[in-house]
């Protein structure tokens, strides 16, 4: 299960580290948004027997890019030790009987690593990585609108000429705020939306807010993004 409110870890986290986290864990994660201090985590322990006292995960299943294609990565505890990184999309983590906790993210820096008898699985991203249900938690403010997002822009993947490639060269961040921004044209165009979900509308505002005066490249890299995408975007 997740505990709750873990603090924020340095960036990159060595796997010693991570097990240590995960002694009591089968899995935490930090999401990072509204935006705090370090990068948004998720630490997943594959162990060689279940403890049966907690959410024991078997299986990480995570996009990667793989030139310019998104490809699913199965990684249990066989699987050898990597630095890499992962894309965006869902991360799956799967018990024993197929139960499972999911996270929607924008992509970052993965690691697994053998650690005495655990293998630790290290997710850690520039942008938030939500929480989307399962067996042992709840939903993040935005993961409904965002992966409702994803959904459109698998629409592009499959149409737009070029745009699989260009997502996935693009920074995590970057991706973020492409998010923010179809979702701040799309609750702007909408009283309803924002009627129904003021705390998501004002979430949406701070972190444009923020995104445009701190990192404004991303912002611009974007923009263009949920443009290319077909999607509408504030400039």
């Amino acid at each position: 299960m997740t505990q709750g409110g873990p603090a924020p870890l340095s960036a990159p986290i060595d796997p010693a580290v991570a097990a240590a986290r995960l002694a009591d864990w089968g899995f935490l994660a930090h999401p990072d948004l509204p935006d705090g201090s370090g990068d948004a985590y998720l630490l997943v322990a594959l162990r060689d027997a279940p403890t049966l006292v907690h959410f024991d995960p078997e299986r990480v299943d995570v996009w990667v890019s793989r030139g310019s294609r998104g490809v699913l990565q199965e990684i249990t505890r066989s699987t050898r030790g990597f630095d890499s990184t992962f894309s965006w999309g869902t991360i799956e983590i799967v018990d024993r009987l197929g139960v499972s906790n999911e996270y929607v993210a924008f992509g970052g820096d993965l690691t697994v690593a053998q650690v005495g008898d655990m293998t630790v699985v290290i997710c850690v991203s520039s942008a938030p990585i939500l929480r989307r249900g399962g067996h042992s938690q709840g939903w993040d403010e935005a993961a409904v609108d965002l992966a409702a997002f994803f959904g459109r822009i698998l629409i592009a993947v499959d149409y737009a000429p070029g745009f699989e490639a260009r997502i996935a060269g693009a920074q995590p961040l970057a991706r973020y705020a492409a998010f923010i921004a179809d979702s701040d044209a799309r609750y702007h165009a909408s009283e309803a939306l924002r009627d129904e979900h003021p705390a998501f509308w004002s979430l949406i505002r701070v972190e444009e807010i923020r995104l445009r005066h701190d990192h404004p490249t991303e912002w611009a890299d974007g923009s263009a993004l949920a443009l290319a995408a077909g999607l509408d975007a504030p400039g």
